[in-house]
């Protein structure tokens, strides 16, 4: 097949293909036998009923398949061209093919970009600190003491940490709250920990903060104005008057440090429990210290080189990170049609990571042909369990949704090969 591969940008090509006569006789010649073993046609044997009448019977037919033969060699034959390495098949113009006659077939398609990689091994980083202080294991030792710890009902007004129930309800210049916000406006019988930075179902902190001093029986009315980030972007700098109204509280009782504690959390003393909980600690630091320095090498990377993008991968990571997005809102209660309407607005917002993400992945792909990355079944199989693992799914059901979509399976060999890549770069970077 002749190819002719011609400019549209740096990054997208236009190739012509010209397919001969003879080969598009021999795909109608294949495509022919093909439909005779399997027809059914009364009066002929299986196989033996003439060209001619396959042709009545399942002309539109023939004539789309072999189209779409004609057109997946063209590919094909682009594919192989050492001239171009294409990322993306982008449009295609179909032609109405002829038998007899030779085909040309006009492709768009986005290329991989040709760059120089920059020296990737022995890049400097910043060195992230490990070291786990005594004051850092004391406060952990705490968290896990007020996690045992007991609630005692008291009639002494609230102290910080204290669990308070209460009932509360809130207007708006006079009104109750629209009835899609009433979880923000209105509780019965809710728990709030007094003083807590982070407000409990559906209340906001400034309620948390408000019941510090307030027993049994006392009422209180606070006025507390929406900041500007807040979650319920329709509540977003409004100001709402509540009325609190306390019936219990519950006093933090944190455990003591004895044998029966320890024994609890299977420990022989305090000795051994400060020594788990600094071990645990560092741990988490290295664990974050290897994520900060993997998105420094990542960083460094997308600094020593620079070159253009192609289109296709920038509107396909754009669109992933979009999704990402709105299935966070979801999950937090935005509603569908809210985020549908700002659709544009957040596609247009995602471009910036999303060339970033595009121009990482090539830089790595990039570096796993010059080390000659491998993804082996092992590496798979761990990817396989610990995606598992994060779904909540069981393996093998996984796994069977996996097999069902190609793209994923492929898409997840990448990933699996650009993290190897990095991993060689970040083995060979100097912290400092």
């Amino acid at each position: 097949m002749n190819t002719k591969i011609e400019d549209i940008n740096t990054t997208r090509k236009a190739a012509t293909v010209v397919v001969p006569a003879d080969v598009i006789e021999n795909a109608q010649n294949k495509l022919f036998k093909e439909y005779a073993s399997q027809a059914r046609i009364p009066g002929f044997r299986p196989g033996k009923a003439p060209v001619s009448v396959i042709r009545q019977k399942y002309g539109k037919d023939l004539d789309k398949e072999l189209t779409q033969r004609v057109v997946q060699e063209a590919y094909a034959a682009i594919r192989e061209n050492k001239e171009v390495e294409v990322y993306a098949l982008v449009d295609v113009k179909e032609p109405a093919i002829e038998v007899g006659k030779d085909a040309e077939i006009r492709f768009e398609i986005d290329v991989v970009p040709a760059f120089e990689l920059p020296q990737y091994k022995g890049l400097e980083v910043p060195a992230e600190d490990v070291s786990v202080s005594d004051e850092e294991v004391d406060k952990a030792a705490e968290g896990i003491r007020s996690q045992r710890a007991e609630f005692n009902k008291v009639e002494t007004p609230a102290e910080k940490g204290d669990y308070v129930k209460l009932s509360y309800e809130g207007k708006i210049d006079g009104a109750e709250f629209p009835e899609d916000l009433a979880r923000y406006g209105k509780q019965t019988g809710t728990w709030e920990e007094a003083g807590s930075e982070e407000a409990f179902g559906a209340s906001v902190k400034e309620i948390a903060a408000a019941v510090i001093g307030m027993k049994a029986g006392d009422k209180k009315e606070i006025s507390v104005t929406f900041a500007d980030d807040f979650a319920a972007e329709a509540l977003r700098g409004k100001t709402a008057v509540y009325t609190l109204d306390v019936a219990e509280v519950r006093q933090r009782v944190l455990p003591e440090l004895n044998e029966e504690f320890f024994k609890s959390v299977h420990v022989a003393d305090e000795a051994e429990f400060k020594k788990q909980i600094r071990e645990g600690l560092e741990a988490n630091k290295k664990n974050a210290a290897t994520a900060k320095t993997r998105e420094n090498v990542i960083n460094k990377l997308n600094e020593l080189v620079d070159f253009e993008l192609p289109q296709s991968a920038i509107d396909r990571e754009a669109y992933n990170i979009f999704v990402e997005f709105a299935n966070t809102q979801l999950r937090q209660g935005v509603k569908i049609e809210d985020i549908q309407a700002k659709r544009d607005e957040l596609m247009e917002n995602t471009k910036e990571a999303a060339k970033t993400r595009v121009k990482t992945q090539l830089i790595l792909n990039a570096i796993a042909k010059v080390e000659d990355v491998k993804v082996e079944q092992a590496d798979i199989t761990a990817r396989i369990q610990q995606e598992a693992y994060m779904s909540g799914m069981p393996a093998e059901k996984f796994v069977k949704e996996l097999t069902k979509d190609r793209s994923r399976i492929m898409e997840l060999q990448a990933n699996i090969r650009y993290n190897k890549a990095l991993d060689v770069v970040v083995n060979a970077a100097v912290a400092k």
